[in-house]
């Protein structure tokens, strides 16, 4: 019998005692059951006593059960942190032996934790989800443009060198998706240049220049909005295919996706945020608008152009059920079903 088991037992007893004492002295003090002297003062001392023992053992047994607790808690914490450490250190493994996965999804899956920042970590369901919606997001590079990948990537970790602190240490998430986004709109940028060459028009300058402040501004003003749409069409002009324009389409969504979450994050982002401007400037020959009257200029331009905008106008694809809010309405109506068989 353990120490524990003991003192409940013993408590048990001493509470019994002092029952049968209380009841002696309520029989004495009713007439029904007159005690002597000194019996009456033995069962007030037995009281007394017991009542002190009583005391004494639930302390020690209330300190005993603390401590088992926690040590309980303890090797508990220990297993889960032994369980959380195995299950990170062979997900690579196990995400390669995932036989319900295509070998496309676990390629994708793959490239994600090798792009998670040290110490970021994430469940496999997560993995494959992301490895998915980045597929979906991110245009394919052909293996002949590994190298000049490699090198963007590698000036990119160059620039933004060791400025990371806890406020923006989760930015290394995209320390891979940047240089890939730079080399996609490189791309592009060179069949425009074909596109030109083969037209015989004036000679490439470079892409329209955008500014900062329609990133931002973006939620909060027509105006920026209005400014980002007019600048995308003119860029959309410069490509023939249709194929070009659906990967620009492509390419902005993400380039306007990372530039939000950088400004967002505000000043402890400026190192990494101007790393990624010098770079798509240097490849892709993007950059921002600095000159102030130009910048003052297009601010009338884009103003006179959003008072004759009809804003009552929707898309040509409009629909107020998204293919999404119809995948949780399809959901939605499943569950109803099974409540109601079940």
């Amino acid at each position: 019998m353990n120490v524990i088991e003991e003192l409940e037992k013993r408590i048990k007893s001493l509470t019994s005692h002092i029952e049968q004492s209380t009841n002696q002295i309520k029989d004495d003090d009713s007439g029904e059951k007159k005690l002597s002297l000194i019996v009456r003062a033995s069962a007030e001392l037995s009281i007394e006593k017991n009542e002190f023992l009583r005391r004494k053992y639930q302390f020690k047994l209330k300190k005993l059960k603390e401590k088992d607790i926690r040590s309980l808690l303890d090797d508990e914490k220990t297993k889960e942190e032994i369980r959380e450490r195995n299950y990170f250190k062979y997900q690579a493994k196990r995400i390669q032996r995932d036989k319900s996965k295509t070998s496309q999804e676990i390629d994708h899956a793959l490239i994600i934790i090798d792009e998670l920042p040290e110490g970021f970590k994430l469940e496999d369901k997560d993995l494959f989800h992301i490895g998915h919606r980045s597929h979906e997001l991110f245009l394919e590079i052909h293996s002949d443009l590994d190298d000049d990948l490699i090198e963007i990537k590698n000036e990119f970790l160059e620039l933004v060198g060791d400025h990371f602190n806890d406020t923006n240490i989760d930015l290394k998430i995209l320390n891979y998706r940047i240089p890939l986004l730079i080399l996609q709109l490189q791309v592009l940028v060179k069949n425009i240049k074909e596109n030109i060459e083969e037209e015989n028009m004036k000679d490439f300058k470079g892409l329209p220049r955008f500014h900062d402040w329609w990133v931002h501004e973006l939620w909060t003003s027509h105006q920026a909005y209005m400014g980002f749409f007019k600048w995308k069409q003119i860029i959309l002009n410069m490509f023939v295919t249709a194929e070009q324009k659906e990967s620009f389409e492509v390419i902005f969504k993400n380039w306007i996706l990372v530039k939000r979450i950088l400004n967002v994050k505000g000043e402890s982002a400026y190192f990494y945020n101007n790393a990624f401007d010098q770079l798509i400037h240097k490849y892709s020959e993007l950059e921002d608008e600095y000159n102030e009257n130009n910048l003052s200029s297009l601010e009338d331009i884009v103003s006179k152009i959003t008072k004759k905008e009809d804003f009552a106008t929707v898309s040509k694809d409009h629909n107020i059920i998204t293919p999404y809010m119809q995948f949780k309405i399809d959901k939605a109506l499943e569950l109803e079903n099974g409540s109601k068989r079940s």
